[in-house]
């Protein structure tokens, strides 16, 4: 008995220690969230800044109805929603905005009107993460009319700037939407090499007795959300 005694006597000393609980459980909880932002990526081809050459004519020999084509600058898109591509021209140095030099009395200078602009190549959906895309791609980006020159510049045949279907001056100082599309990346980050489009732009001009000297402009682009 006073063994049994000292027992009881142990176990109720137990049963009102802080802190010790005896065949039951507890629970608590831990919350956690977040926000997935609404992003969208331009880069080069290196997953870097942007920041190169569009197209550098060097010296424009004149010659007979050859068009002078620098090669073209593709660069890279990302988007967790559907997007829209502008382009705008501005920085202008040695050369004016305006219309297509033409037949003329009076000595002409080069301008934006000059210097043809587009997609030079198809775009490029193969990434494996990219929605729609992969190796048998079924997404749809919509190139503006007249900003597609995938089939090649107009011929020349009159020794004048030929009829580009659009030039430097359609993106001048403002922002002039090219291309749009639905959401482009199914996952990954701005390092994956699977998950962007890759866009090919270039612009063409024909060398001609224009005013000499140099002269240089910049092209911004922009990817944004799509309907803003």
């Amino acid at each position: 008995m006073k063994r049994l005694g000292i027992l009881l006597s142990a176990a109720a000393v137990l049963a009102i220690l802080p802190g010790i609980v005896l065949a039951q459980g507890t629970s608590g909880t831990g919350t956690f969230g977040g926000t997935v932002p609404t992003t969208f990526s331009i880069a080069n081809t290196s997953n870097g800044s942007l920041a190169t050459a569009l197209g550098t004519f060097s010296t424009l020999t004149i010659g007979r109805n050859v068009l002078s084509t620098p090669t073209p600058l593709s660069f890279r898109l990302r988007s967790n929603a559907a997007y829209k591509l502008t382009a705008q021209v501005g920085s202008l140095v040695g050369i004016t905005d305006g219309g297509p030099s033409g037949v003329s009395t009076t000595l002409q200078a080069i301008k934006t009107g000059d210097i043809g602009f587009g997609f030079t190549t198809a775009v490029d959906r193969s990434g494996l993460s990219v929605v729609g895309g992969g190796t048998s791609p079924t997404r749809t980006d919509s190139i503006v009319n007249g900003f597609d020159v995938i089939a090649g510049w107009p011929s020349v045949t009159t020794g004048h700037t030929p009829a580009f279907t659009k030039t430097l001056h359609d993106i001048y100082a403002a922002d002039t939407q090219i291309m749009s599309g639905d959401r482009i990346s199914a996952s990954g980050d701005n390092s994956s090499g699977d998950n962007f489009l890759t866009v090919t732009v270039g612009i063409a001009t024909l060398p001609q007795y224009m005013a000499p000297g140099d002269f240089s402009g910049t092209v911004m682009f922009t990817i944004a959300a799509s309907g803003t």
